[in-house]
């Protein structure tokens, strides 16, 4: 079925299409737009939720050009890919984290430069106080007068540049560890941008996949009712038994019960890729009428050693955990600083204005040491140490799942190339033995029986051959992602990152 309708349709390989989902247009580097652009027919005010009305839709980071995201329209994988990298609420998120850590840096940085800070300050105060006369000859009081209250009125202001000298290291593993966390924060974008790649190319395959079988489906039932009309006929002209009308009348309702279930099932996936790709909307989606091509009967040439390799060179969570790592170990670093003597100098230089004006200068030295705290300090430095070590065990379970990962989507995907070309055959078989039987059973050399047993056989392998044909392109989507080449035009902004390995997954 899947051979033959792929005529006149240009073959295009699951990895070309995920290539191409990265996003149309894009440009190589990781450059990205200032603002997103987006045209095309947006959710109406009733579809957004409460928290779009009062915030907005999400800006995300997209390379590229302006994305579609008019869901009336065919929508094709390339553009539900660029819609979810556009809405998805998963990749804002992320990219807060990187907002945040940046900013972290920049405080941390900030240490490294003078702080100027100008100062003003005015005060007036009101107070009782007694009067007294004096003598003018003694000078002493002769009598209290009254009880007045008197005004007293001050003011200064003044410049002043602090600039930190030396504070034992604190200062540069601060930077460091805030550092590693940006880059941390990056590589957790990208690989969201993955994940999001993957959930909607699977999503998509699967609304794809249910509209397929309820094509076959369809075809089921107008077979059984064909087969109920023929026995109903005979059973009136006394060639056929009355009873042999009830396993035909089954056969109908049961082949009814199925399309009415993969219906539901088309529902519920349509609602699912509506989800990956971030639209709030009950507005059904418009599929383009393309069928996929079906894999190449051969099998991968490719290793499985080399995608697991590609896996560990290119994965971004792996990366990013690595990053987590790093900036634990700088911690480490600081508690350790922190717990034995502690030097900081600092040089302060300002300016009075009022109420005496002139340069002053300041410059300390200090020296502690933590002689007893309760274990606080030794307690803080064993912390950050289980923190790294946790750290460490996370980036190792971490790539483990990356061999899981690249393993499992390679067998399935190979157990699913085998599936297509067997079950190729047996729709062949069946759609050819259906024939023969018809046949004979018009000329009474069969019966009702070997009817329905070449029908069931027939929608059997029809419905196999679906499931096998999206199985390998699921399956595919998912060793695309285990080896991180899904999504190759966005670039991590991380100075001196590795590459990206250029692993093909072959059709």
């Amino acid at each position: 079925m899947f051979r033959n309708l792929c005529s006149g349709v240009t073959a295009i390989t699951a990895a070309a299409i995920l290539v191409a989902s990265a996003n149309a247009g894009a440009q190589e580097g990781g450059q990205k737009s200032k603002g997103q652009r987006v045209v095309g027919k947006l959710p109406a005010a009733g579809e957004l939720t409460p928290a779009q009305r009062a915030y907005g839709l999400p800006q995300n980071p997209i390379v590229g050009g302006p994305v579609d995201a008019d869901v009336t329209k065919p929508l094709t994988l390339e553009r539900a890919v660029s819609i979810g990298l556009a809405y998805q609420n998963s990749i804002a998120i992320s990219k807060t984290a990187v907002d945040q850590a940046s900013a972290r840096l920049t405080q941390a940085k900030s240490s490294y430069y003078p702080q100027v800070t100008p100062s003003y300050s005015y005060s007036s105060a009101l107070t009782p106080s007694k009067v007294y006369s004096y003598d003018p000859v003694t000078g002493l009081p002769l009598s209290r007068l009254a009880n007045r209250s008197t005004t007293s009125n001050a003011q200064s202001s003044s410049i002043v540049v602090k600039q930190l000298i030396y504070d034992m290291g604190l200062r540069e593993a601060s930077v460091a560890q805030s550092r590693r966390n940006v880059f941390a924060a990056e590589y957790g974008l990208a690989n969201q941008r993955q994940l999001v790649i993957l959930q909607v190319s699977q999503d998509y395959y699967n609304l794809l996949r249910n509209r397929e079988l309820i094509k076959e489906d369809e075809k089921s039932v107008e077979r059984y009712r064909t087969t109920l009309d023929i026995i109903t006929t005979q059973a009136n002209v006394g060639t056929a038994a009355k009873s042999d009308i009830f396993q035909a009348k089954a056969d109908l309702a049961n082949a009814e019960v199925t399309l009415l279930q993969d219906k539901s099932n088309y529902k519920v996936a349509e609602a699912t890729l509506k989800n990956a790709m971030g639209i709030a909307s009950i507005a059904p989606l418009a599929l383009p009428e393309l069928t996929l091509p079906a894999p190449k009967a051969a099998a991968d040439t490719t290793q499985l050693t080399a995608y697991i390799a590609a896996a560990y060179a290119n994965r971004l969570d792996s990366r990013q955990q690595q990053e987590n790592v790093n900036a634990s170990g700088y911690a480490l670093k600081l508690a350790k600083i922190q717990s034995g003597f502690a030097v900081d100098a600092s040089i302060q230089e300002g300016y009075a204005g009022n109420p005496v004006s002139g340069e002053e200068r300041l410059f300390s030295v200090s020296v502690s040491y933590p002689l007893f705290d309760g274990g606080n300090a030794k307690a803080a430095v064993r912390a950050s140490a289980a923190a790294l070590e946790e750290q460490k065990r996370s980036l190792d379970q971490v790539q483990q799942s990356i061999l899981l990962d690249v393993e499992q989507s390679y067998q399935v995907r190979e157990i699913a190339r085998q599936r297509v070309v067997a079950s190729q055959v047996a729709l062949d078989a069946g759609e050819e033995n259906l024939k023969v039987v018809r046949a004979k059973e018009l000329n009474q050399l069969a019966g009702l029986p070997d009817v329905i047993a070449a029908e069931r056989q027939r929608d059997a392998a029809g419905v196999s051959l679906v499931e096998a044909t999206y199985d390998y392109y699921v399956a595919t989507a998912a060793l695309q992602r285990s080896i991180g080449v899904n999504d190759p035009w966005y670039q991590a902004r991380v100075p001196g990152a590795k590459s990206i390995v250029r692993t093909v997954v072959e059709p």
